[in-house]
């Protein structure tokens, strides 16, 4: 019999022992229960100890979850514990609650085909999965994992991106972003890192860079380590333009920033109803953070959300549709509402300046865009960020 709990499932666990502890409550306040201890509680009442231990859990446990199932006795303990309270005369009616509840736990698990021991093994297996705070410590592991071979780490990856209409019959979007990593780690014997661009899809189909007229990227001198790093441009395939960070003036291991922007004019002639931009996790990164500000116009005429996918597979799927690539949610998704006031970042001091920034160098009114973030603590290696964006 499977162990993998669905929603409903764990829903229903949750009922049932609302319902048990509920009932239950008024026969722990009984003159046969009230105040007395596990072993009186056994010798007067004739029921096995650990029965009467695990019963308190229906008085004293704060809160009435799936867990609380595997805490008390099972359905037979339950239902000796009530045969005795009746042999030491309390009446039947007065715990037909009580038998209800134990009915329905009892139902519960015929439903499910589970014992109460494999009701706690499939509890366990589900939160160890799920659970935040053990994603978040395997998260850590493959960091430190990657860090370790690649002889690269980020504190953090950050991309911001503004979008706006262009009036021209030669291109409908402009853009400018500004990419770039702060708390670099790079040792001498690893290679250059890369600043790549970020992909775009329209309708499931990627846009090609003969669709984009893009500028060299520049570095952004107040928000790059002194003294900076060099930047190459290179060809590769003779398609696609790679900026190449050689830490070569930074000592062995010392931490450095660097950011560089870059504006592009768009041509995309069926822009489609479904569209989706990536940020790709090139480096292990302690932490990420992608965002993208949009024009009124198509802010409110669009829906907006985040996902997270196996960056780099060979399969015909469309991007927006890889469920079989797809992390489960770990990524957090956060509308930043009109202009850059909540733009700030717990991942990097100066998120708010460099996205001021941005809209500088264009002489954009911020006020003029809503903004869109995703971002994730220790977000998967070679995963690609995904802000996915649909017509109403």
């Amino acid at each position: 019999m499977t162990l993998i709990l669905t929603e409903r499932n764990l829903e229903d666990a949750s009922n049932v022992a609302k319902h048990l502890k509920k009932e239950f409550a008024p026969v722990m306040q009984l003159p046969a229960v009230e105040g007395l201890r596990a072993s009186k509680l056994s010798h007067s009442l004739g029921v096995h100890r650990m029965t009467c231990q695990r019963i308190v859990k229906l008085k004293t446990s704060d809160d009435a979850t799936p867990h609380l199932l595997t805490q008390i006795p099972g359905v037979t303990g339950l239902q000796e514990f009530l045969d005795a309270l009746i042999a030491a005369g309390v009446s039947k009616e007065v715990l037909s609650g009580a038998h209800e509840a134990i009915d329905s736990f009892a139902t519960f698990l015929n439903c499910i085909g589970l014992s109460q021991t494999k009701l706690a093994t499939a509890l366990s297996l589900h939160y160890e999965s799920t659970d935040p705070e053990k994603r978040l410590q395997r998260r850590t592991k493959l960091f430190d994992a990657a860090a370790s071979l690649m002889g690269q780490s980020m504190e953090s990856t950050i991309s911001i991106m503004a979008f706006k209409n262009h009036p021209s019959e030669a291109f409908n979007f402009e853009q400018i972003a500004i990419r770039g990593y702060a708390g670099i780690s790079a040792s001498h014997s690893a290679m250059p890192i890369r600043l790549p661009i970020n992909a775009a899809f329209s309708d499931f189909r990627k846009v090609e860079g003969s669709e984009a007229a893009r500028e060299p990227q520049s570095l952004i001198d107040a928000f790059c380590t002194t003294p900076l790093p060099t930047i190459d441009a290179r060809m590769i395939k003779e398609e696609n333009l790679a900026h190449i960070i050689n830490p070569e003036h930074i000592p062995d291991g010392e931490l450095f920033d660097c950011f560089a922007s870059q504006q592009s004019m768009w041509k995309i002639d069926k822009p489609g109803m479904h569209k989706s931009i990536w940020l790709y996790n090139d480096y292990p990164s302690r932490s990420c953070t992608f965002d993208v500000y949009m024009p009124e116009g198509i802010a409110l005429h669009n829906s907006f959300s985040a996902d997270c996918h196996l960056w780099g597979t060979s399969l015909l799927a469309p991007p927006e549709d890889l469920w079989m690539t797809r992390f489960s949610t770990q990524l957090e998704y956060i509308p930043l509402g009109r202009g850059i006031s909540e733009s700030d970042s717990p991942f990097y001091t100066c998120h708010k300046e460099l996205t001021e920034h941005m809209f500088n160098i264009k002489g954009w009114n911020p006020d003029e865009f809503f903004g869109f973030r995703c971002q994730m603590t220790m977000p998967v290696w070679r995963s690609g960020i995904c802000l996915v964006i649909e017509e109403h």
